[in-house]
């Protein structure tokens, strides 16, 4: 496992809950954003059962600001962030509009 820092939007549900939990063999620490708390702690869970470090982020990235939010806890946290698979539709929305 590298030493590296995940960002998954949307990870609460389906593709995006996947993926973080996939993610969790590579990677140090996983990230995990969207709206549902709930969800995203179960999410946080099976991601620490893989011996990985989540970061739960229960933001609505449909607003340009959580983005910025999003990536400011991320490097004040972890000084880095190696990769963003991007779930969430209105994150992409957010990001590509900059």
């Amino acid at each position: 496992m590298n030493k590296s820092v995940a960002v998954v939007t949307g990870a609460s549900q389906g593709i995006g809950r996947a993926t973080a939990i996939r993610l969790a063999r590579n990677f140090s620490t996983v990230v995990l954003a969207a709206r549902n708390r709930p969800a995203l702690t179960e999410v946080a869970g099976e991601v620490e059962r893989a011996g990985v470090e989540p970061l739960v982020c229960d933001l609505d990235l449909s607003q340009a600001e959580a983005t910025d939010t999003l990536v400011t806890a991320v490097l004040s946290r972890f000084g880095r962030l190696d990769a963003l698979l991007n779930i969430a539709e209105q994150c992409r929305r957010s990001i590509c509009s900059r």
